[in-house]
């Protein structure tokens, strides 16, 4: 009798021990869980320089990001007779690369016959850019504040750095508006008028 009695404590007791032991071994699994769980998305962003635009000026603006882009935009405040504009562009090629661009909705205006031409050459940490309608398709004007064009760039690395036009002496394309028939547009596009990216 005293020997069932032994036994039967014995089976309770590694019972208890297995049960401890699977509770033991689902804590831990959860814990790994948590441990292999992804850090959280850190959006890249852009942070633009100029928020008050007077009539004629270029400058860049904040359009989208997530956590592997970041899309800036060409902005032209009120400003008439826009048919060619050109300009280059410097990012920091180090943390973020082009990766592509949109048109906006300012030489679309009006429903051209012809699409506009749009050239975009990438030179190291450059771009030059030249947008222009093509005839017989007027000049369009930019009321407000209105998107030429956006372009997206991809994360590379950590950092911060400027996307800003070259409006030095040895810029290699000239920043400038020219209307229909081929006249100078009071156009402005810095110092100034770029921004900060930033890539978490």
């Amino acid at each position: 009798m005293l020997h069932n009695l032994d036994g039967q404590r014995l089976r309770h007791a590694m019972g208890r021990a297995v049960a401890c032991a699977v509770v033991l071994l689902l804590a831990g699994a959860c814990r790994g869980d948590d441990r292999r769980r992804p850090p959280p998305c850190l959006e890249l962003d852009f942070r633009n320089a100029m928020f008050t635009a007077a009539a004629g000026d270029v400058f860049l603006e904040r359009a989208a990001a997530s956590c592997s882009t970041v899309e800036v935009s060409v902005m032209v405040a009120d400003l008439t007779g826009i048919w060619t504009v050109g300009f280059d562009l410097e990012f920091p090629s180090t943390l973020i690369r082009y990766d592509g661009y949109v048109m906006g909705p300012l030489l679309l205006k009006g429903a051209p016959l012809n699409p506009p031409v749009v050239l975009v050459n990438e030179t190291g940490s450059r771009l030059q850019v030249t947008l222009s309608r093509l005839q017989p398709d007027p000049s369009v004007d930019a009321v407000g504040r209105e998107e030429l064009i956006r372009f997206r760039f991809m994360r590379l690395a950590s950092g911060a750095g400027v996307i800003d036009f070259d409006s030095s002496p040895t810029s290699p394309v000239s920043e400038a508006i020219f209307d229909e028939n081929g006249n100078a547009r009071p156009a402005s596009f810095g110092p100034g008028h770029g921004g900060l990216v930033t890539v978490p």
